[in-house]
C-alpha cells in the first residue's frame, strides 16, 4: 500500500516507521512531502497532525483528494487541550466530514498512547497472545476493512468500535482515550461501557 502521513503529531513516527517495516511506500517526513503526494495514488492518508493545524492541513489537501482515498484520523489534541476537553468539532471528524466531503473516513490511531506504538518496533512481529489492540470507528465498511488490513501488517490488532457516531470514546476525556490495552482487555472495557460487564 501507498500511505501518505501528513503531520508531525505523536503517532507519526511511529506508525511510518512499522509502515516501513511492514513493506509499505510511505511519503512522511519532510513537511509537506506527503501533502504533495496526498493525489499520487495514496491509498492511506493519516492525518497525524494537531487539531490547531488541521483545518490549514485539510485546506491544502482538498484538490487532491479522491473519493477513493481513505482518510485515517489520527488528529490529536494541541498541547495546551491535552488536559481532558474534548476536541473542537472543527478540528475533528466532524470537522473532517465536512471539509472532505467526499472522504472515507475512519477515526484511529490517536487514542493510543504513541509510546505504546513504538514499543510495538521493538517486539516480534509475528501473531502474540498480548498484541496492542488498536480501536477505531467509521461508517465505510471498505474503508474500515482497509484501516484493519493496514493495522495487523504493521503488527497490532484491529478492535472495530462502529459508526464514526462512537469516535469520541477515542476522544480526550473518553473512556479509550490514551489507553494501551490487548485485545482482551479493549473487549472488558467495552463490555463495560455498554452495561454487558
Amino acid at each position: 500500500m501507498r500511505i501518505s502521513i501528513v503531520g508531525h503529531g505523536p503517532v507519526a513516527e511511529p506508525l511510518a516507521r512499522l509502515a516501513e517495516r511492514a513493506g509499505h511506500t510511505v511519503d512522511w517526513g519532510e513537511e509537506g512531502a506527503a501533502l504533495s503526494r496526498v493525489g499520487d495514488g495514496a491509498d492511506l492518508v493519516i492525518l497525524a497532525v494537531s487539531s490547531t493545524a488541521v483545518e490549514t492541513i485539510l485546506v491544502s489537501i482538498l484538490p487532491a483528494i479522491s473519493k477513493d482515498v481513505v482518510i485515517v484520523d489520527a488528529i490529536v489534541p494541541a498541547e495546551d487541550d491535552r488536559g481532558g476537553s474534548e476536541m473542537p468539532a472543527s478540528s475533528g471528524t466532524a470537522g473532517i466530514a465536512a471539509t472532505l466531503s467526499r472522504a472515507r473516513i475512519v477515526r484511529a490511531f490517536a487514542s493510543v498512547p504513541a509510546e505504546a506504538l513504538a514499543s510495538v518496533l521493538n517486539g516480534p512481529t509475528s501473531e502474540q497472545s498480548a498484541r496492542l489492540a488498536v480501536p477505531f470507528a467509521g461508517d465505510d465498511r471498505e474503508a474500515k476493512a482497509l484501516v484493519a488490513k493496514f493495522m495487523r501488517e504493521i503488527g497490532v490488532e484491529p478492535f472495530d468500535l462502529g459508526a464514526l457516531g462512537v469516535a469520541a470514546l477515542l476522544d480526550p476525556g473518553g473512556p479509550l482515550w490514551q489507553k494501551a490495552w490487548s485485545q482482551i482487555e479493549m473487549l472488558e472495557a467495552v463490555g463495560f461501557l455498554s452495561g454487558g460487564g
